[in-house]
């Protein structure tokens, strides 16, 4: 599935130009200018004893696709791989796309699996993956600052370590897949990561191994009774830590950098370093 916002059309170039630019042939664009009239003959690009003709015979015209969300579009042919991200399902997270179509925040689309760890998995129909923390980790800690990719690429679970109000947080998805690429730019802005963890902050994109990346997983209306009952359990872990900030509701986001070390270490292994389903008796 293509994204929304993949526009198609015409543009013009000229090939005898050393360097190529796309210029967008319709509404508002003035045809090709002295490209187009016999004025073209001025241009330092035609031969002077060239036969007249009614348009610059070095005028070409390609078709090409671009972004009709982007407040600069860029044009690219349709040969161009580098539309790849707009003619599959990675169009879904894609800034330009997500600034228009999806709300950000921390409340969860409702196709998505779950991890005991707070990863949450998306996969699409053709098996495309894409990795993230979930809304409760996010509301947790409040903001990261840093993210250190593990893995990269390649057949493994997806792993990196996040740094978390001074301490460095090992997390693991606890099934492998083919992971394809990372998103680098939480690398320079790892506020994406808790302001939009949905969306922007998506971590890891791959394809699914087969019975194998989705394997017990919790989705569904499961998952929703599930994330309640882990805000129910943060608040009973906080009042018994005694934090300060917590006034016997449910805690606050942002609620990790109110803690001290050893609680905050606490935090980490109860909720976010085990990768088994933890049965409450």
């Amino acid at each position: 599935m293509a994204c929304p916002f993949l526009t198609e059309g015409r543009a013009q170039y000229c090939h005898a130009a050393p360097m190529r630019k796309l210029i967008l042939d319709g509404p508002g664009v003035t045809g090709g200018g002295l490209c187009t009239s016999l004025q073209y003959q001025q241009c330092e690009f035609v031969a002077k004893n060239s036969i007249p003709q009614d348009r610059c015979p070095h005028l070409e015209e390609v078709r090409v696709q671009y972004c009709a969300a982007s407040p600069i579009p860029k044009l690219v042919p349709f040969s161009d791989s580098q539309l790849s991200s707009c003619t599959s399902g990675s169009y879904r997270y894609c800034d330009s796309y997500l600034a228009h179509a999806r709300p950000h925040g921390t409340t969860p689309p409702g196709d998505l699996f779950y991890t005991p760890n707070h990863f949450w998995l998306d996969v699409d129909e053709s098996g495309l993956c894409h990795v993230g923390i979930d809304g409760f980790l996010a509301d947790a800690v409040g903001s990261v600052d840093g993210v250190v990719f593990a893995t990269l690429q390649g057949i493994h679970c997806p792993a990196l370590t996040l740094s978390i109000h001074g301490l460095e947080w090992p997390m693991c998805f606890p099934n492998p897949m083919t992971i394809q690429r990372v998103n680098h730019r939480l690398r320079r802005d790892p506020g994406r990561l808790t302001n939009d963890p949905y969306g922007v902050g998506w971590l890891f994109e791959g394809q699914e191994l087969a019975g194998i990346t989705r394997a017990g997983l919790i989705a569904g209306a499961q998952a929703t009774a599930w994330q309640g009952g882990e805000r129910e359990r943060l608040a009973r872990e906080i009042h018994e830590m005694h934090a300060p900030g917590c006034d016997g509701g449910l805690p606050t986001r942002g609620v990790a950098r109110l803690l001290s070390r050893p609680d905050l270490v606490c935090l980490f292994q109860v909720f976010f370093g085990h990768s088994g389903w933890l049965v409450e008796e």
